[in-house]
């Protein structure tokens, strides 16, 4: 067997609460398909689809076809027949002690562990975890539960303690996809398992580290959401504290779950709020007309749901530090938002440069060495170093050593949420958030959003297609760095 053979999880049951959204026909779904397809579900395994909309399982599935159809994703809709072995469909109207029951019933007899997998809303996880029995469990009952946990901290502690009444922490996963990419695992094993890197990770060697996730698609169909979110609740909270903290951490005693949850903690609760009086450490822009790939876009208070007035913020960067010995004084700089150029994501890792240069840099600016890591569009790492250009002329110019896991392994990368999926139903926690992670992020959010609101710091207008407000790139130049707009 190799290591991309397929290695069979044992039977379960996978009940899939909020079938008919986008995300699980998006998401989900095509990850189940494609694990079906690939051999890794057993004869007797369960997977069912709970949803309002009373449907077969044929009319589930064709939904599900017409969904990607539209979507364009033909590689996803080859997978989805190879669910229907396995598929049950329920109606389930949550909050209601009828639709409790017929959960209840549902599952009976059915293969253990029973895995309830919340695609919802967070204001709907209280009546689905109303519903779920008390079993103090893990082999038998397991929750998922996607972000975001509650809009601030008070919100996800009332969830979290619905939780806790019906669950032990070891039954619980907390989903950010982020963790299932195959460049975050790889970010783990370059520090952990190569002695390369990991001394060269301190403030001694490292000028800064830049995270940056960018979309160049608006809002599109999620304005009832985002308006209530914005960039900081929606990809800050989880997708990139989660990243800033395993870059971060220091080495764990072991891969174990807790081990690696117990580091992260550490990074998360040292972070510093930016400052937003005097020299502002923060800007949050929303996006205005413009273009994008050539075509013309609105801006984001005419897009369609949301408020004429709106001041919810599209894109927000900020410099934070991590208070540590390791990292004391090492900006960290973050940045993400909506209708941008291209879409991708990145960590970069600036090394400082040598204490004398002894060459001459192409183009009379030194670039140094980056360490970079591609989540977005596709994984990969890249090295770059300086190298002599040819002729006698004695200059410097990057070039890059790449890991792209496709052309590397031969093998398709495995989608982040087929991995999540079968660490679920294989019991391992170590991608996914434990409850004090999560509520030390949210803590941290809410400070800044708390602090935006005090000073009536509102959203600055930045054309769409562009990188961003201006007053972003002042920020950086501050911080002695400038922001990467290469992507892949």
């Amino acid at each position: 067997m190799t290591d991309n053979s397929p290695l069979p999880v044992g039977a379960f049951t996978f009940v899939l609460h909020g079938a008919g959204g986008d995300l699980a026909k998006r998401k989900i779904i095509p990850a189940l398909a494609h694990l079906a397809k690939s051999g890794y579900f057993s004869a007797e395994s369960r997977i069912i689809f709970a949803q309002r909309e009373a449907l077969s399982p044929e009319e589930a599935l064709a939904q599900v076809d017409s969904f990607l159809k539209a979507a364009g994703d033909e590689a996803a809709r080859e997978s989805i027949p190879a669910l229907l072995p396995y598929l049950h469909t329920l109606q389930v109207v949550l909050g209601t002690p009828e639709s409790c029951r017929a959960m209840a019933n549902a599952v009976t007899g059915s293969p253990e562990p029973v895995v309830h997998y919340a695609a919802l809303p967070s204001s709907r996880f209280i009546d689905l975890i109303n519903c779920i029995p008390t079993v103090r469990d893990p082999s038998r009952l397991r929750l998922v539960l996607e972000k975001p946990l509650g809009f601030n901290a008070k919100e996800s502690a009332l969830i979290e303690e619905a939780v806790a009444a019906k669950l032990d922490e070891s039954q619980v996963y907390r989903i950010d996809h982020y963790l299932g990419k195959q460049a975050v695992q790889n970010m783990l094993a370059l520090r952990l398992g190569n002695r390369i890197f990991e001394p060269l990770l301190t403030r001694e060697h490292v000028a800064y580290v830049q995270i940056t996730v960018a979309e160049d698609l608006g809002v599109e169909d999620r304005a009832g959401f985002y308006e209530h979110a914005g960039a900081l609740r929606d990809m800050v909270q989880s997708h990139i504290l989660q990243l800033l903290a395993i870059v971060a951490m220091e080495p764990p005693v072991s891969l174990e779950a807790n081990s690696l949850r117990d580091e992260k903690l550490k990074v998360l609760r040292s972070l510093k709020v930016p400052q937003i009086t005097g020299v502002p450490e923060i800007v949050v822009g929303q996006y205005g007309e413009g273009y994008v790939k050539g075509q013309a876009v609105p801006k984001y208070r005419n897009e369609k749901g949301v408020a004429a007035n709106s001041t919810t913020e599209t894109y927000v960067s900020f410099r934070t530090e991590v208070q540590t010995w390791r990292w004391a004084g090492v900006p960290f700089l973050v940045r993400t938002g909506k209708r941008m150029p291209r879409r991708f994501a990145e960590i970069v890792i600036q090394f400082r440069d040598v204490p004398k240069p002894l060459f001459e840099p192409v183009g009379g600016q030194w670039v140094g060495n980056q360490l970079v890591i591609h989540l977005q569009p596709e994984d990969k790492l890249e090295l770059k170093l300086l190298a002599k250009t040819p002729g006698e002329r004695e200059r410097l110019k990057p070039v890059s050593l790449d890991l792209d896991f496709f052309n590397t392994w031969r093998i398709p990368v495995r989608d982040a949420y087929e991995r999540l999926i079968t660490d679920i139903l294989r019991g391992r926690l170590g991608l996914f958030l434990r409850r004090d992670e999560v509520q030390t992020q949210w803590q941290f959010v809410d400070r800044i959003l708390n602090d935006l609101k005090s000073h009536g710091m509102e959203p600055v207008p930045y054309t769409s297609g562009t990188y961003g407000p201006s007053s972003a790139t002042a920020m950086a130049l501050r911080a002695g760095a400038l922001w990467s707009e290469d992507g892949l």
